[in-house]
């Protein structure tokens, strides 16, 4: 029984830790009502397993096989939240952004649909971009 109890807890300890990193993005409402969904997968780490990356928040949604109505959605969320974007890389199979910083984080969104899945990334931290590319993007030898 105190196993489940603290399970719950955790479990609710994770789900505000998500809710409140995206506090006053848009996109915060796609984590909220997609990722509930039966095709949906959420996940959120925070600073205790992202230390080692000078992280504190990854939140990621992946839906497959989205319909267009998602698709949708989630893309007029994102463009409220890119619109005062420092950074915007778009390119045919991706987009990247970062946002202003906040609190002396840096915060970035990242975007990919295609008609097998559509991906949204929330990511928060004091680590620059080239930084978590280093970590994240490294050449396979």
């Amino acid at each position: 029984m105190k196993r489940i109890r603290y399970l719950t807890l955790l479990l609710l300890f994770f789900i505000c830790l998500g809710a409140n990193a995206q506090k006053g993005l848009a996109v915060q409402a796609a984590f909220d009502e997609f990722a509930v969904s039966k095709n949906a997968t959420e996940v959120v780490m925070g600073a205790g397993r992202l230390k080692k990356y000078n992280l504190s928040l990854f939140h990621s949604l992946e839906i497959k096989k989205p319909q267009a109505s998602e698709q949708q959605r989630i893309e007029a969320l994102l463009q409220t939240d890119v619109a005062g974007a420092i950074l915007n890389e778009e390119s045919a199979s991706h987009r990247l952004y970062e946002l202003p910083r906040r609190g002396g984080m840096h915060r970035f969104i990242f975007y990919r649909c295609t008609d097998e899945s559509l991906i949204l990334i929330y990511i928060e931290g004091k680590a620059s971009l080239k930084q978590i590319e280093s970590h994240f993007l490294k050449k396979q030898k």
